[in-house]
């Protein structure tokens, strides 16, 4: 049996009972607790004393109250009181707000219509617009930080909250130590603008960038991108432009007019994005304006809802603290303790999952004509034979062939490039030529040790230590040229203003992937 909450049951600064902890991240915990002299339900935060001591972690802490406490729209979370209780913790009084958050309305409720879309993000755009005109910049803009609450009068009602890593761009704010190292990345990996994930200086258009990947997914039940790992979603937000969502997913009901939005909002180039939330915002009604007005929607195929399919989250480059559980399902998830249904569970930490299976699918149990399945029409039998001959023959050809194929492959001489003065991977080192030029002979490769060393490279850049992501990058490369080390290699030089490396490796990649969507980020990032 676990040991109670140190503050259920308790009054926090003589001003908050505290009835229940609704979840526990890495900075803190967070309660739903009743303001004693309003006797009003609130949300209160209230961060581990053991950080009070983290001057970095204070800081932060006492930017978010900052930052929400500029905030004065009816869709943004209000805060009602900052302080330190009795025993020095210090905490954050939030209104409470009964709903679920977006992450849960898709999960359950997807395909959403596109006005019930549209309804929605303008709502978070008219946040966005005051929190920008107020120098606030969010910068961790996701599905589990907007709340959608079913009102009497009104439904899908939204609230955005949690500015835990909101940056504050007005000049007036002084923020003390500073709150992220250079060249360190915060905010969840799924939803980086692509100068959030190369840890370049942002503004308001970064959060744009964030809705228009919140689109995408609202409106396809799909992210723009997908991979398992942070460092993967970054490098595609840098380097691969999306697919527009019709494409992956036909059967959505998307108009035209709202695909060319969602795509202008993933724009690599801020300059190319819409320019404010209220412009966003603008676009986004005009689109359903023109769909009222009988503008075309492509058509759906018929299939039954499925649920929102696999969305795999990313622990924050930023993250303190990640707890594993296993559920009944047999699926392993790594939960932060104690953490529940409710929105308002510690949002600093972000879950890590495996896939959710989307459920099963409904299958046809007639065919065309409307013949049972278990019933032949008449002379179907015969033609099945054949049909089913003539594939057994071209399956035996097609072996065939690939069989020569591969015999020639293998049988032939390869043209390899061997360094000056050895045979291969032993003598690496002793190539003088560019590191970007270096080939090792086929038989010599060891494709094992690059694929761990690169893997330790993209944990050393997840972390941001880009010195150390180099130099296994480098090894890894040593071991195997891979294309993909090439680029990763690219951008690493290239964020470090060393030109030359990061050309020479770019330029590697370019030829070795030439039909690769990445080239045109490369182009744009190195003239030549």
């Amino acid at each position: 049996m676990s040991a109670p909450d140190e503050y259920v049951g308790k009054t926090v600064a003589n001003k908050y009972r505290v009835e229940v902890m609704l979840g526990e991240g890495g900075m803190g915990k967070v309660y739903k607790a009743v303001q004693v002299n309003l006797d009003k339900p609130v949300v209160l935060k209230v961060l581990r004393q053991a950080l009070l001591g983290d001057e970095r972690t204070v800081a932060r802490f006492q930017r978010e109250a900052k930052a929400a406490s500029r905030l004065n729209h009816p869709n943004s979370i209000s805060v009602l009181d900052f302080g330190q209780a009795d025993d020095g913790a210090m905490y954050i009084a939030m209104e409470y707000v009964q709903g679920k958050d977006l992450h849960a309305v898709l999960s359950r409720e997807w395909p959403l219509p596109e006005a019930r879309v549209v309804r929605i993000i303008t709502q978070v755009l008219s946040a966005l617009a005051d929190a920008h005109s107020a120098g606030v910049v969010h910068r961790d803009l996701k599905p589990e930080n907007i709340m959608v609450e079913q009102r009497r009068n009104e439904a899908d009602f939204v609230k955005v909250l949690d500015f835990g890593i909101a940056k504050i761009v007005d000049g007036t704010d002084d923020e003390g130590p500073a709150l992220t190292r250079a060249g360190f990345v915060c905010g969840t990996p799924e939803y980086m603008s692509p100068e959030q994930a190369r840890g370049a200086k942002l503004d308001h258009r970064s959060d744009l960038y964030a809705v228009g990947v919140i689109l995408y997914q609202l409106t396809s039940g799909l992210l723009p991108f997908d991979s398992e790992s942070a460092v993967g979603f970054a490098t595609k937000h840098l380097t691969e432009i999306p697919v527009p969502p019709t494409q992956r997913r036909p059967e959505a009901k998307i108009s035209p007019s709202m695909e060319r939005l969602i795509m202008k909002a993933l724009a690599k180039n801020p300059d190319d994005r819409p320019q404010t939330a209220e412009e966003f915002r603008s676009e986004l009604l005009a689109v359903e304006k023109e769909r009222r007005a009988g503008g075309s929607v492509r058509s759906r195929v018929g299939t039954s809802a499925p649920l929102l399919p696999p969305v795999r989250k990313v622990t924050p480059v930023d993250q303190q603290e990640t707890k594993v559980n296993t559920n009944p399902g047999g699926h392993a998830h790594a939960q932060h303790a104690n953490r529940s249904a409710s929105p308002w569970a510690a949002k600093e930490d972000t879950v890590v999952s495996e896939p959710r299976g989307a459920g099963p699918q409904p299958t046809e149990t007639a065919t065309a004509t409307g013949t049972s399945p278990n019933r032949r029409a008449p002379g179907e039998g015969g033609s099945a034979l054949a049909f089913k001959l003539a594939t057994v023959v071209l399956v035996l050809l097609a072996l065939a062939l690939a069989g020569a194929y591969l015999f020639q492959m293998f049988n032939q001489p390869k043209e390899v490039f061997v360094p000056p003065g050895g045979q291969g991977a032993e003598h690496a080192d002793d190539f003088k030529g560019p590191t970007w030029e270096l080939e090792v002979a086929l038989l010599n490769r060891r494709p094992g040790d690059a694929l761990r060393l690169a893997s330790d490279g993209d944990a050393a850049w997840h972390t941001g230590n880009s010195e150390v992501a180099i130099a296994k990058y480098l090894e890894a490369w040593r071991a195997d040229q891979q294309p993909e080390t090439a680029l990763k290699l690219g951008e690493l030089y290239f964020q470090q203003d060393r030109l030359a490396e990061a050309k020479g490796f770019w330029s590697r990649f370019q030829k070795d992937r030439p039909d690769s969507r990445a080239n045109s980020y490369i182009d744009r990032m190195m003239p030549k």
